[in-house]
């Protein structure tokens, strides 16, 4: 008999009263729902379910440290540098980031206010770390209170007013894959929408007319050409979350690292079935429908729309890689090197190598993608991590 959870009576309950709901919807309880989703179930940490570039080893955040320290001296050197990290899960690069920052940047270390901010921050239950504010997918920050601990701060406001006239970074590291997709399959000829309800008990999946032309015109907008029967996800959440970021940054940078592709490939004849992945415990599946609030649900970010949308609200792309050449590019060797001078055993430091590689092995994270907007600043040097490369 399958047992019911608190999220999975309430997708039922939105069913029951509407008939069905979009994907979006369903994704965004499954995820973030007060009642027990995935990302808000203080119990769930998300170590034991799939592992990220800045839990495999602290030399990702080193690197980012790098980058960091070249756009503050890329805005003259302000005497306050921000360095917003959405989506912070349990602090591991907030940690290693501000520790390699007074080791490899101390001048930057002094004037650095880092808030680590995150939709329920894990970290919290731990009596050595705090995190800094709650993300909520309705609003770019919601502040909680005020702490300090190795330099992460955690910052009170009235309400739930945004950060305002940042200068500095605001930086996301595997967010926007989790934000909430719509997702469509080509019948006909046309785009319909995937839309999800019940029968015979069961959740099930039924298409019809989108439910918003946003849809439509996502896909125009990217001038593809999908096969009958093509199934793919569009991310519109990205819109509103862009237009927060904007608004949010006075000068400075945004600093999105995920998976994902730019719109020719990741709409390509290779994702005829979409991009949508579950993890649970370090199992991957491609069923949103099994083990409600207890997996992760996760799509790939369409790049070409996200820089598309940062013009659109005034932020400039000034790079876009591979994460694998984007840390190459900030000295990833040297600190492959200086495993050697360490005194570690044969087994330690093979150990280290391993977990170092996996940053830029393209079956690993390497394969991520790397994007760098700016905004109120020109910029006549390329950031570090995108030389030679062109945006």
């Amino acid at each position: 008999m399958r047992l019911s959870s608190a999220v999975d009576r309430e997708i039922r309950g939105l069913i029951q009263k509407n008939g069905r709901i979009t994907f979006a919807q369903f994704m965004q309880v499954c995820l973030y729902s007060p009642s027990g989703g995935f990302y808000s179930s203080r119990g769930n940490r998300i170590s034991s379910h799939f592992g990220t570039s800045p839990t495999s080893h602290p030399v990702f955040g080193a690197l980012i440290a790098r980058q960091l320290e070249q756009m503050w001296h890329l805005l003259g050197d302000p005497p306050v540098f921000h360095v917003i990290e959405v989506g912070s899960g349990d602090g591991a690069l907030a940690r290693s980031i501000v520790d390699a920052c007074w080791r490899i940047a101390p001048r930057l270390a002094q004037v650095l206010y880092y808030v680590a901010t995150d939709y329920q921050p894990c970290w919290l239950q731990s009596p050595d770390h705090t995190s800094g504010w709650d993300f909520g997918t309705e609003g770019l920050m919601e502040p909680k209170k005020e702490d300090t601990i190795l330099g992460i701060q955690r910052v009170k406001a009235e309400g739930s007013r945004p950060f305002q006239n940042v200068v500095g970074c605001i930086l996301c590291n595997e967010l926007i894959d989790n934000f909430p997709v719509h997702r469509f399959a080509i019948r006909d000829g046309r785009v319909k929408e995937v839309f999800v309800t019940s029968e015979g008990g069961n959740l099930t999946e039924v298409l019809d007319e989108p439910s918003t032309p946003r849809i439509e015109k996502r896909l125009a907008s990217l001038e593809l050409s999908l096969p009958e029967g093509y199934r793919g996800e569009v991310n519109l959440a990205m819109e509103d979350w862009t237009g927060q970021v904007a608004r949010t940054l006075d000068r400075g940078f945004v600093l999105t690292i995920d998976y994902g592709k730019l719109a020719p490939d990741l709409y390509s004849p290779q994702n005829t079935q979409g991009t949508l992945v579950c993890y649970n415990r370090h199992v991957v599946s491609s069923n949103p429908y099994q083990d409600i609030g207890q997996q992760d649900i996760t799509a790939q970010v369409d790049f070409t729309s996200l820089m598309r949308l940062g013009d659109r609200h005034g932020l400039t792309t000034v790079g876009y890689a591979l994460q694998s050449q984007f840390l190459t590019n900030l000295g990833f060797s040297s600190f492959l090197d200086a495993l050697r001078t360490q005194d570690l055993s044969a087994a330690r430091m093979e150990l280290g190598r391993m977990a170092m590689m996996t940053l830029v092995d393209s079956d690993e994270y390497g394969d991520f993608k790397v994007l760098s907007q700016t905004k109120g600043i020109g910029l006549g040097t390329e950031l570090m991590g995108f030389e030679n490369l062109g945006p």
